[in-house]
């Protein structure tokens, strides 16, 4: 019935049958390149409950996730933001987040005071932030509500 099959032949195939699964993943869809999305939108809250009614935020990558770059957008007097990268090369890759707020403009100045110090440090060598974004749950409608 099976006159084709040898003693070799069924060696080569138990020996190269899991190299080849190994090799082109067996069929799982893990293709290896990172989910996008094409906008991450919501709004940013003081301590108080109030919205945060101007400056800049800051989205740093947290964890592995390949091709994640900072982020950052403006935001709107009714303390909603947007961020839309208007150029090609700029990729919101779906990860977790750390948030900062940036205040430098001179017209942000007064909002220092209402903003506490932790959202405000983004230096590289300590992230002292209690305030994440996850693209992984949610990336619209997202409420940022700081505290003290």
């Amino acid at each position: 019935m099976f006159h084709w099959l040898n003693t070799k032949t069924i060696f080569l195939i138990t020996l190269l049958g899991p190299l080849g699964c190994v090799n082109v993943g067996c069929g799982t869809s893990s293709s290896g390149a990172s989910k996008e999305v094409p906008e991450v939108s919501g709004m940013v809250l003081l301590p108080t409950g109030r919205p945060l009614k101007g400056g800049q935020l800051m989205l740093r990558p947290f964890g592995d996730v390949k091709g994640a770059l900072r982020l950052s957008a403006d935001v709107n007097e009714d303390g909603t933001f947007i961020i839309n990268p208007s150029d090609n090369q700029t990729r919101i890759i779906v990860s977790k987040y750390k948030v900062f707020v940036g205040l430098n403009d001179p017209k942000y100045r007064s909002l220092r005071r209402l903003v506490p110090e932790k959202y405000l440090d983004v230096r590289e060598d300590e992230f002292e932030t209690d305030l994440f974004m996850n693209l992984n749950e949610q990336t619209s409608g997202i409420v940022l509500k700081m505290t003290k």
